[in-house]
């Protein structure tokens, strides 16, 4: 009897899927192209207006990649990314379908206002398939069909919803900062540290640095950094920089055994001698 109630629920988990997916199909077939390229430019605007930088941000989104030098700009395109959906996508107006891994509880399957749901949804679509939001939100349709719009399937996956908060969204990487060195659940014997939870993500003591530099900062960056973006920016060969900056370039600037940053507040000190401590830990 268990396997049938198992098998019933699988199959109505798929129809569910079934359905979502031929909905966005028929609404991305839809797409207002004009609208959608406004939407670009405005995200163009929002990292400084460069058409080059916009690109390689996107693509670093689309593969996980955190890129030290652009920091603050990946932010501010993920903050824009995050207020279009909740403004377009807002109420019950999109659904998910978790994974057998995440139990077999009715109910749980489609509460989309539910803070875990969102956790492992929207990131995802920020990062790896906002072209396929842009194109739902904007899709023109007829007014009898206009419910469609409200019937938009997301998928999710919380591994990568968690690495994209972690390297993007500037909230989340401050509550991870201030997070203690060992996390211990309410009524567990066992916990996590710190650096597992960067581990998972894909940060390294430098990323978390500079993440803490660009939080905490106080006075200028160093000139070396200055110099380091505007030759990133400006697309130039750095074949021809000296082989310590080429792998500060590809590296990031901070090394563990590094002095404290001076540039940046007393709070910014302290956590980054506690990241320090967090990494230098086998």
């Amino acid at each position: 009897m268990e396997e049938n109630n198992n098998n019933n629920m699988m199959s109505y988990r798929q129809k569910c899927i079934d359905f979502g997916v031929h909905t966005n199909k028929f609404l991305l077939a839809k797409m207002d192209t004009r609208e959608v390229e406004k939407m670009m430019a405005e995200q163009i605007r929002e990292v400084g207006g460069s058409q080059w930088l916009y690109k390689d941000i996107n693509k670093n989104m689309k593969n996980g990649i955190f890129d030290p030098f652009f920091l603050r700009e990946h932010c501010n395109l993920y903050s824009w990314r995050e207020t279009f959906f909740d403004a377009h996508f807002a109420g019950n107006s999109w659904f998910t379908v978790e994974s057998d891994q995440y139990g077999e509880e009715e109910e749980d399957y489609f509460s989309w206002d539910d803070p875990f749901t969102r956790f492992i949804t929207i990131p995802v679509q920020l990062t790896l398939h906002f072209d396929s939001v842009l194109a739902l939100a904007t899709a023109r349709i007829e007014p009898e069909l206009q419910w469609l719009k409200s019937q938009v399937y997301f998928t999710n996956d919380e591994i990568l919803g968690n690495e994209a908060e972690s390297k993007y969204k500037l909230e989340t990487m401050i509550s991870d900062l201030n997070e203690p060195e060992i996390v211990i659940p309410e009524g567990s014997l066992m916990g996590h540290s710190l650096r597992d939870h960067y581990d998972q993500v894909n940060l390294s003591f430098s990323d978390v640095a500079h993440i803490i530099v660009e939080v905490y900062q106080k006075g200028p960056k160093k000139l070396e950094e200055l110099a380091i973006k505007a030759i990133l920016k400006n697309q130039m060969s750095i074949k021809q920089l000296p082989p310590a900056i080429q792998k500060k370039v590809v590296h990031g600037m901070y090394a563990i055994k590094d002095s404290t940053p001076k540039n940046i507040t007393d709070e910014g000190k302290l956590i980054f001698e506690k990241i320090r401590r967090v990494f230098s830990k086998k």
